[in-house]
Parts: structure tokens; sequence; C-alpha cells
């Protein structure tokens, strides 16, 4: 601290704690106990509000959301609850961003969404369109159909007659249903 002390006046700034055997910490040229010191002054965990006093935390560098620190083991899926990092990550704090991109070469898989992190899992069951038929995610990139009040897996908007994939995604309604031109034409048929 660069500063001598009595043993008796060596005290925490705080609490008042003798401090001569005990570890203590220095803060504007003020000593503190390890307590106070971390209470005071310590990065707090975003999701349990404590201080963090752990070598190993997360920095969540998010462009809407701010600065955010997380203990390395609160640091999971808004959804799911699993952790987005192995437990033995490595030493020292880690800085990630959240930018709604899941990279093949990101280590970290995850996005923020409404000031959550989500694995890409969750991201995509929870907030992509789901198809009408199979109810999976239409992920982007997809090929998809958008027809009668929702979207389609291409392979799953088929023909109601005939069972088969469209050429394209020109059909015939009939009763809300889509139809090929055969198909269709063969119901025509069937009712003169």
């Amino acid at each position: 601290m660069g500063q001598r002390w009595h043993p008796g006046c060596f005290r925490c700034s705080v609490c008042n704690e003798l401090l001569e055997h005990v570890s203590s910490f220095e803060h504007e040229r003020k000593p503190y106990c390890h307590l106070d010191y971390h209470e005071n002054f310590a990065p707090r965990c975003y999701h349990c509000k404590t201080a963090i006093i752990d070598e190993r935390f997360i920095t969540l560098d998010d462009e809407a959301l701010g600065k955010r620190t997380y203990h390395e083991q609160h640091f999971f899926c808004a959804e799911c609850g699993d952790p987005f990092l192995p437990p033995s990550c490595g030493s020292g704090g880690l800085t990630v961003t959240g930018d709604g991109e899941f990279d093949l070469d990101d280590d970290v898989g995850f996005t923020v969404y409404k000031g959550h992190p989500y694995c890409e899992a969750c991201h995509v069951r929870l907030r992509m369109p789901k198809c009408k038929r199979c109810k999976k995610s239409i992920r982007d990139g997809m090929r998809a159909v958008e027809a009668l009040g929702g979207k389609w897996c291409w392979e799953c908007f088929v023909c109601e007659g005939c069972k088969k994939p469209f050429d394209d995604p020109s059909f015939f309604l009939r009763d809300n249903k889509p139809f090929c031109e055969p198909c269709f034409s063969l119901i025509l048929r069937n009712e003169v």
C-alpha cells in the first residue's frame, strides 16, 4: 500500500476489522478487508448479482446491452440452461460478444435476444418460423415456400392428391389445400 501502519491502526475502511493477519486490499489509498473490497469494487455477476471474486469469469460486451460480467458457471442459455463454455475453458477473464451470428469457428455459440443469451438450438426453436406441416424451424437460407397463411419447408409443401412436391411454387387451391395441375384436373373431371 505504500504506507506504514501501527498494527492496531491497520483497519478496514468499511467494517473497521483489524487487517494485520487477514488478506487486505487497497483502493484509492484506503485499506479494505477481503469481503468489503469485493462487495464494493469487484464486478457483479449479471445472473446472481453477487461479487465476482474468482479468477475465471466471463465479460459479455454487446452493443445493445453494454458490458456484463458473469461467473463462469452462470453463463448459460436462458432457455435450456446448457452452459456455453466447457468447464476447462482456460484461466482469467474471457470477453465474448453476442452478435446474433453462429460462427462455425466460434467456440462460444450464442446470441442475445431481449437481454438474454440463447444457444443456437433454442434460438432456432423459439424464434424461427415453423413449417406448417412438419412443425420444424425454417432456418435462414433454407429453401421454403410461403403459402396458405404460413411457411413450409420446400419438401413439405406437396400436392394433397399425389403427395409429390411442386416443380415450382404454383398450385391450385381447393378446400384450402394445394393441388398440382394433373390432380386438380382429375378433381374437376370427377365433379362433372
